[in-house]
């Protein structure tokens, strides 16, 4: 008979990919939905589960900061009073590198300092601090923090750059792109997919049970490197080498810091949709990214993020794509396929 597994948190591709990974190892899985301010109720079909795994939970991004950070952690605490109502062996919770805001030390370790520099970054670890705090309490609690994820099905991330790209560069075969630019690593989905179904199945309870550990691939990459694999897969070429610039990157990162996103990154966003709208003619499907400019995106382009995953691999996990710019292309050609992302190759935008 399967072992249970209990998904909580919001839906989407990551947690399609986990519980295709768990399924895959054994596990009968069931997702719980989160319900209004962050509730979880399990029901009695729950009951013999050996895993929770927490994914954290999609809230607005217009809605308060201490809202969306007390629904957050209100989901965590429901996720870990269920592993322990139930007697689940493992309670993974799906964290984010970002915790740790700008490293300090690279490569960044597990037990650096955390300074969240955005309501996103500050949100998800509100949410992990109530786990831990759960921990404290008995939780058996194991931490993933991921770097950025990209993947086939994934809607966002850092392909979400891409389609400025298509916006800013229409008929241009040729796209400029900067020397070098800040290192980082990135996860490809199914490996954090894999490395959930690591932890939760490792036989020591004291080599994961209490422990965080960072998720990413082997080859931290400057961004440039990132950019030209990308661009190729777009059907674009990287251009004229453009030196970096860092008096003027200060500035704008003075700008993200000190102005409010209703002031500085919604109007821009607006524009932006306002001419993504006008290009592709009419509206594009269902799903396709639409050009816009995060805070969070700012900030990883404007230093080096890349992070210590030798505690990991010392627990046996590999990444099965250990360098992003050999499997991004494969990823690319994925979303332009189910038109998430126009391959537009130097040509007009479609009308879709």
């Amino acid at each position: 008979m399967a072992r249970l597994a209990l998904l909580t948190g919001s839906t989407g591709a990551v947690a399609e990919a986990i519980a295709a990974a768990l399924g895959d190892s054994g596990y009968a899985v069931r997702h719980l939905p989160v319900g209004p301010g962050g509730a979880l109720e399990p029901g009695p079909e729950a009951r013999g589960a050996e895993l929770v795994v927490h994914l954290g939970v999609r809230t607005p991004r217009d809605l308060d900061e201490a809202l969306r950070a007390e629904v957050e952690s209100a989901a965590a605490l429901g996720a870990a009073r269920i592993a322990r109502e139930v007697g689940a062996r493992r309670l993974v919770h799906v964290s984010t590198a970002s915790v740790y805001g700008r490293p300090r030390n690279l490569p960044c370790r597990e037990g650096e300092l955390k300074a969240p520099r955005t309501a996103y970054e500050r949100i998800r670890w509100r949410a992990e601090q109530a786990s831990w705090a759960a921990f404290r309490r008995g939780a058996p609690l194991t931490v993933l923090r991921p770097t950025l994820l990209y993947g086939p099905t994934l809607r966002g991330g850092p392909v979400r750059a891409l389609a400025l790209v298509s916006l800013f560069n229409q008929r241009r075969r040729r796209v400029p792109i900067i020397r070098r630019g800040p290192v980082a690593h990135l996860c490809h989905l199914a490996d954090l997919a894999r490395a959930v179904a690591h932890v939760a199945g490792h036989p020591d309870d004291r080599a994961v049970v209490g422990r965080a550990f960072n998720v990413g691939d082997d080859a931290p990459l400057p961004l440039a490197e990132h950019l030209a694999a990308a661009l190729t897969a777009l059907g674009y070429e990287p251009g004229r080498v453009l030196p970096t610039a860092p008096r003027l990157t200060g500035a704008l990162l003075w700008l993200v810091r000190h102005v409010p996103d209703r002031t500085l990154l919604a109007p821009l966003n607006r524009r932006l949709g306002r001419a993504w709208s006008r290009v592709t003619v009419r509206p594009g499907p269902r799903g396709m990214l639409v050009p816009r400019v995060d805070r969070e995106a700012l900030h990883w382009m404007s230093a080096d993020h890349y992070y210590d995953t030798s505690r990991l691999a010392a627990l046996g996990w590999r990444p099965l794509h250990p360098v992003s710019t050999a499997s991004m292309p494969e990823t690319i050609r994925a979303l332009i396929a189910s038109q998430v992302l126009p391959g537009t190759g130097g040509r007009a935008l479609p009308a879709w």
